[in-house]
C-alpha cells in the first residue's frame, strides 16, 4: 500500500455556527485547514478515479460545512469528518482545523482553533 496525502489549507467560508448571539444572528467568516490520508494502490494508471478528486473532496467539505448550524466547533468538526469518511473509503487519517479568524478578546485576534482528527 501506498500514502497518499492531500491538505486543502485556508479554505474560508461564512457561517452561524457558535454560541453567542451575534454569531447566531450576524454570521462570521471561518478558516479551515484539513489535511487527508488515504490508500493509494501501487499498480494504477495515471486516471483521476483512482484516487481521491480535490475538488469532489473540497465540494464535501463545503457542502458538510454550509448544511447544518451548531453551536459547538467540535460539532461541526464531527459532523464533518463523518461526511468525509462515508464519501471517501479509502481515507484512513483525517485532521481538520476550523478557525475563528474575527473572534478579538483583549487585542488578540485570531486565536481560537478547534482541531478534530479521525484515525482509522
Amino acid at each position: 500500500m501506498i500514502k497518499n496525502t492531500i491538505k486543502l489549507d485556508k479554505l474560508n467560508f461564512f457561517g452561524y455556527h457558535g454560541i453567542n448571539k451575534d454569531e447566531i444572528k450576524n454570521g462570521q467568516n471561518f478558516v479551515l485547514d484539513i489535511t487527508i490520508n488515504y490508500k493509494f494502490s501501487d499498480n494504477i494508471n495515471d486516471d483521476i478515479e483512482n484516487v481521491i478528486d480535490y475538488m469532489k473532496l473540497y465540494t464535501v467539505i463545503k457542502d458538510s460545512f454550509q448544511s447544518q448550524r451548531f453551536n459547538l466547533l467540535e460539532s461541526l468538526g464531527n459532523k464533518m469528518l463523518n461526511d468525509i469518511k462515508s464519501n471517501f473509503k479509502s481515507i484512513f487519517y483525517i485532521k481538520l482545523n476550523i478557525r475563528k479568524p474575527t473572534i478579538s478578546i483583549d487585542n488578540n485576534q485570531d486565536f481560537i482553533n478547534v482541531e478534530v482528527e479521525y484515525i482509522e
